[in-house]
């Protein structure tokens, strides 16, 4: 991720177009699915869980397939994004909208430019359409099954201004440690899972509503998606989709327009 601004602070007006963005009105929990094959016991159904488990995922048989997302009303869609997948490097992947019985936007078969076992597409702009269908092929997949444990499809909000440069990237995991009687060590490690703080020193007051609307959705254990910068070649590799918790609103800028927020994001397991 390249730095806006060499000091760290948010600018009073993003010019760059790359604001962060986050996305938590989730298509794939709220709304109505159907796929075109599922494993018995793993359906796609399987989606709407804030799991990110291959247990708890939904797996197609072959190397192709294809889910259908029915949100109940007229949506916004601005991001689709697969998370903790079995898909290789040459994975591709297609969304199409419609609006009633017309197609309304139609990506075509894209490079679903997989990394980390995650795919993000970001649309140039939001479409709006009551359903979408995407399409996953994955031909050089060593499994012979697509495991698909998490997806997020919707809309995404950015800040006015985006986040301060002085967050950080970490790690957290838990493994197994035993220790011969030489000194030597044999470890186990049993899960690991990325960790993102992100600071905001310059939201809008009136974005307030925004941000309390997603942490009350946070709380309930919904997972967030967080994009730092959603038009980064890396972003499939930089996003994270997972719990989000959230530091008191403080009033970083005295009686000015203007408030701070820290976010701590974990991947979701």
């Amino acid at each position: 991720m390249e730095p806006i601004l060499d000091s760290g602070r948010c600018p009073l007006a993003d010019t760059t177009g790359r604001l962060c963005a986050f996305g938590w009105e989730n298509a794939f929990v709220t709304g109505r699915l159907s796929a075109s094959a599922a494993h018995a016991d793993l359906p796609v159904g399987n989606l709407a869980t804030p799991q990110g488990a291959p247990a708890t995922a939904w797996r197609a048989p072959g190397r192709t397939a294809s889910v259908t997302l029915h949100p109940g009303a007229m949506t916004a869609w601005d991001c689709v994004s697969l998370h903790r997948t079995n898909l290789t490097a040459t994975a591709r992947w297609s969304v199409r909208i419609w609006r009633g019985a017309t197609l309304v936007h139609d990506s075509g078969l894209l490079a679903a430019d997989t990394r980390e076992g995650q795919s993000v597409m970001v649309l140039d702009t939001p479409v709006t359409g009551d359903r979408m269908t995407l399409l996953v092929a994955d031909a050089a997949n060593p499994d012979g099954f697509l495991s698909l444990p998490l997806a997020y499809a919707g809309p995404l909000w950015r800040p006015q201004r985006n986040m301060a440069w002085t967050g950080g990237e970490s790690a957290e995991s838990d493994a197994d440690t035993v220790t011969s009687l030489s000194g030597a060590e044999y470890v186990t490690l049993r899960w690991q899972r990325r960790v993102i703080r992100i600071e905001h020193r310059s939201l809008g007051i009136e974005e307030l509503p925004r941000i309390r609307h997603m942490l009350a959705q946070a709380r309930s254990g919904a997972n967030i998606l967080f994009i730092p910068d959603p038009g980064a070649a890396t972003r499939s590799g930089d996003a994270v989709f997972g719990r989000c918790e959230a530091g008191e609103i403080t009033a970083s800028a005295g009686a000015a327009n203007r408030r701070a927020i820290t976010l701590t994001m974990r991947e979701r397991l």
